[in-house]
């Protein structure tokens, strides 16, 4: 099981987009934008990216899914992609109002983001001290791990057997 080139540089693509829009920064200014505009900033963000993903082959590695274990790796690999570009967590709810009490149950968790943080979060205590800590866990670590794993199914490199 050997990982190539563009298995690693799409995982290392997602991480690094989920390092940058993480970002307090850039967090904070979401939060400034109206509804309309939020949402057209996340599609600009989330064309863009598949756009470029795509002219690298990257997306789907050029095979055309055709096995269910190939559509779970792509869908592995778009929960990695939504874990990167989604701000729907306690953290994002920290730094917004600096308290991680405030926002609804459904709005924190019921995401991609929100799921692998709440997952993190139950191993690493979610303090202010953790938030470094749990962020790169949860925006970094986990969605290039899932896009290796998400890039090693849909090539066949690895198998579930039933």
């Amino acid at each position: 099981m050997k990982i190539s080139e563009r298995e690693f540089s799409l995982a290392i693509a997602i991480a690094v987009i989920g390092l940058a829009f993480s970002t307090r920064t850039w967090i904070l200014y979401l939060n400034g934008l109206t509804p309309v505009t939020g949402l057209i900033v996340y599609y600009i963000i989330l064309y863009a990216a598949l756009y470029v993903l795509s002219r690298m082959g990257l997306v789907v590695f050029g095979l055309k899914i055709d096995d269910p274990i190939e559509t779970f790796g792509l869908l592995t690999i778009t929960f990695a992609f939504f874990i990167a570009v989604n701000w729907t967590c306690p953290y994002v709810q920290y730094v917004t109002t600096g308290s991680f009490a405030g926002a609804s149950n459904v709005f924190v968790n019921n995401s991609e983001d929100g799921l692998t943080w709440y997952l993190w979060s139950q191993l690493i205590p979610q303090t202010p001290a953790n938030l470094l800590i749990l962020r790169l866990l949860t925006y970094v670590a986990t969605p290039f791990i899932l896009t290796i794993l998400g890039g090693l199914l849909i090539s066949g490199k690895i198998r579930i057997d039933g």
